[in-house]
């Protein structure tokens, strides 16, 4: 009687012991990861951020320096001398294409004269337009002064004075082909220079002449 008492009570264990493995198994269906077909093969690619072009490759600015800007404008004199005090510069040019464009920027550099009978100056200018050196001519703004003045210099070459600006090109899109096409236009726009009013020959051509008297009496 004890031994069938044992098989039963070993048979009962055995029992629960199938049954609590049966209900962790049916447990686990809900939740165990799909088995994965062996006939699949997966062709997507990493990322490797190569869809994603890199700022410095797309928007890296480019810049050129000109020696001579394409400018007009018009001069402004000092009523007592005649000699030129100021000339006020604008972006004017013949071709579309060297219409600024919206991504393009031209930092004024600094200014050259035909001859030394006039250099600049830190005044004799209105306060209507910006000064020109360190200006920024761009697709908004096209307007600067140059302040100028006599040097007192006289020029035996016959050269007629006038000036012209250089300054620094910059594409802020980088080397594209509008910025190629811009490019190429100003070079060969013909108005890079302004031409000014000889200074009075009395300016640097010595002593006022009641002076000479002076001197002579």
């Amino acid at each position: 009687m004890d031994t069938l008492r044992n098989r039963g009570s070993a048979f009962s264990v055995v029992l629960a012991t199938v049954i609590v493995c049966v209900a962790g198994l049916a447990g686990c269906v809900g939740t165990a990861a799909p088995e994965v077909d062996p006939g699949h093969v997966d062709t997507s690619a990493p990322n490797t951020g190569t869809t994603a072009p890199q700022p410095e490759n797309t928007s890296q600015a480019v810049s050129v320096e000109l020696a001579q800007l394409p400018i007009g404008g018009n001069t402004t004199q000092d009523q007592t001398t005649s000699a030129d005090t100021c000339v006020t510069i604008n972006w004017i040019v013949q071709q579309d294409a060297a219409k600024i464009p919206s991504d393009v920027k031209i930092q004024i550099t600094g200014a050259a004269f035909s001859t030394d009978v006039y250099t600049l100056a830190d005044q004799g200018c209105a306060n209507d337009h910006p000064a020109c050196i360190g200006f920024v001519f761009d697709a908004g703004h096209q307007a600067c002064n140059l302040a100028i003045t006599p040097t007192g210099s006289l020029d035996s070459t016959g050269t007629e004075p006038a000036v012209s600006l250089g300054g620094n090109v910059t594409c802020v899109d980088g080397q594209t082909p509008e910025c190629t096409d811009f490019l190429n236009a100003v070079a060969t726009e013909p108005s890079v220079t302004i031409p000014l009013d000889p200074p009075p020959s009395e300016q640097g051509a010595g002593p006022a002449p009641s002076d000479r008297g002076g001197a002579g009496a």
